[in-house]
């Protein structure tokens, strides 16, 4: 029976872990002719906990800022710097001369 509890116990606490990311869907909406950035990229969020993992596409290698109004990422292999507005959802990614802008999605993570 202590099995039984212990178990339904680690249940809900996985649960309660993973009911705050989610996945950020996010899809082009400026073309670019640089061609380092992704077309479309997904990342899993947590705003409670201000994480930031990398899903497809887009990678980068440090979290520069996580606030409550945007976060603000770097990739050192291409030099891109991306801001992601949290009110707005808008995702911006700058190269150079380059800049590409994303619509993205909040979706409810599924584990």
């Amino acid at each position: 029976m202590k099995k039984f509890y212990f178990i339904i116990i680690n249940l809900l606490i996985v649960f309660e872990i993973s009911a705050n990311d989610f996945r950020l869907v996010c899809n082009e909406i400026s073309k670019s002719s640089d061609k380092s950035f992704s077309q479309q990229f997904v990342k899993i969020i947590n705003f409670e906990d201000r994480t930031l993992l990398n899903y497809s596409g887009n990678y980068f290698d440090k979290v520069v800022m996580f606030n409550k109004k945007e976060v603000i990422i770097h990739n050192k292999i291409f030099d891109i710097t991306s801001t992601f507005n949290i009110k707005d959802k808008r995702w911006i990614s700058y190269k150079g001369q380059f800049i590409k802008i994303y619509n993205c999605k909040q979706k409810k993570r599924r584990f």
